[in-house]
């Protein structure tokens, strides 16, 4: 996790990956964005399998609008080279998003770890096509897991992490 740079203007690109981008990843995207703001952070999100375009599933975009947070603008976006190439930091929501994703892209190998990777739980469960409680229970995973990663990024959480070496 050493060879997370931030970009010459300071700012960290981070890039959440799931099979989709229709429901997962776009919620870690607008998650990890309102959580981040004000910060030098920038955040996307695309799907391996993506189609460009689609709207976010309607059970994602309820569970974000119950904390706040409006994703009736987002579309999703497949992953490319330019995407990874860009991104300082790639988040899967699976190991085997992950594999995938490394498959494709092998020069990823250090910048990309699946979200629970910090909070030292498995996957994030999918929620695609189940009932708003299993989509409620899947971003509680989520702010759960992007709340470590945001610590972690910012000058605290590094500080936090020295002092305790």
């Amino acid at each position: 996790m050493d060879k997370i740079l931030r970009k010459s203007d300071g700012v960290v690109s981070v890039l959440f990956i799931c099979t989709g981008n229709t429901c997962r990843s776009p919620m870690a995207e607008l998650i990890f964005s309102a959580m981040a703001s004000g910060k030098n952070i920038t955040v996307s999100s695309a799907g391996l399998y993506a189609f460009d375009g689609e709207a976010m599933s309607v059970n994602s975009q309820q569970a974000l609008a119950e904390a706040g947070i409006d994703g009736s603008q987002f579309r999703s976006q497949s992953v490319t080279y330019d995407l990874v190439e860009g991104s300082s930091l790639i988040l899967t929501m699976t190991a085997s998003h992950r594999a995938e994703l490394l498959m494709r892209f092998p020069e990823a190998a250090d910048k990309c770890f699946s979200l629970a990777h910090l909070s030292g739980s498995g996957d994030i469960s999918d929620p695609y096509g189940q009932s708003l409680d299993v989509y409620r229970q899947t971003f509680a995973e989520i702010r759960k897991c992007a709340a470590k990663w945001l610590d972690f990024l910012t000058e605290e959480g590094i500080s936090k992490k020295l002092k305790n070496s």
